[in-house]
């Protein structure tokens, strides 16, 4: 489950879902369904879990999707011709299993811009990328997804229509959108964490992307355990812990956003839509919320 990216999830399943479990429409009306998309963001907001839920969801009873996964710079290889042909052995694959999601994350390492500077077996990648992607079945049956934290340093022949046919930006989820990825991280706690915890927390952390949530739950629940059963760290035995013992204060803020690395114990940043402000939250840390998990 995706938190945040409701109007993403809708266009995706119209532009790769359709093509993949009803190529018939495709064919009868004569058009070509897309054979690639770009996703576009920072780190960390949800572009490679994206790619393989639309897998997910596509496999629909017995047909499954075959999902193939290469970060750019994993393609690139010292020897010479040895990275087109992988390219070349990957689509073959693909298209064997079809119908299949090629996804490559950090597509920018392996395509990058074109220049008389670069070298030749670069761009003989590049070139070769190019006429995979052109070769592409054109039923809608393999679909390729790129992803980058750089659209500007992708090759600009793989941006245009019958390659990346579209791009989508993942941008900093905004409030409504934590919120909606609060409630998936939290929602298997028992008791229910209360909506007003999720709200507040979601106040609290402007600037978050999906991944920097994730962790600052991960870190509040570890930083809970260490409090609560120190003995459990010099023990090279499994002891006895009742979980519901363990004391969860939010927040607990040993770092903000990924991208800004650590600050106070008793600080939290915000952001105000054009700077970082940092904020000392110490006079309120007695009306810290508490939830038993």
């Amino acid at each position: 489950m995706i938190g945040g990216l409701k109007e993403h999830i809708r266009d995706l399943k119209e532009m790769i879902l359709l093509p993949l479990l009803y190529p018939e429409v495709f064919s009868s009306k004569n058009i070509t369904p897309p054979k690639g998309v770009l996703f576009c963001g920072p780190p960390g907001t949800g572009k490679t879990l994206m790619a393989r839920a639309l897998a997910n969801e596509c496999s629909v009873g017995d047909r499954k999707v075959a999902f193939f996964m290469r970060k750019g710079a994993d393609v690139l290889s010292k020897w010479v011709g040895e990275s087109e042909r992988q390219l070349r052995l990957l689509f073959d694959q693909a298209y064997q299993m079809r119908p299949s999601i090629i996804f490559f994350d950090e597509v920018d390492g392996l395509a990058p811009v074109r220049s008389s500077k670069q070298d030749y077996i670069h761009a003989s990648i590049v070139s070769t990328l190019l006429a995979l992607m052109d070769g592409v079945d054109s039923r809608g049956e393999v679909i390729v997804i790129g992803a980058t934290n750089r659209p500007d340093s992708v090759d600009p022949a793989l941006r245009r229509p019958g390659r990346f046919d579209r791009e989508f930006h993942f941008p900093l989820p905004p409030l409504e959108s934590r919120e909606q990825i609060l409630r998936i991280q939290l929602g298997s706690w028992r008791p229910p964490v209360p909506e007003p915890t999720i709200s507040w927390l979601a106040r609290q952390t402007a600037g978050y992307c999906g991944a920097d949530l994730k962790h600052l739950v991960t870190e509040a629940v570890l930083h809970a355990l260490r409090d609560r059963y120190p003995q459990i760290y010099g023990s090279k035995q499994r002891l006895l812990i009742d979980v519901d013992q363990i004391q969860v204060r939010w927040p607990l803020p040993n770092g903000g956003p990924g991208s800004l690395g650590d600050i106070m114990t008793n600080e939290l940043l915000t952001y105000d839509g054009t700077r970082w402000t940092e904020v000392d939250f110490s006079h309120t840390l007695s009306s810290f919320v508490t939830h038993n998990t």
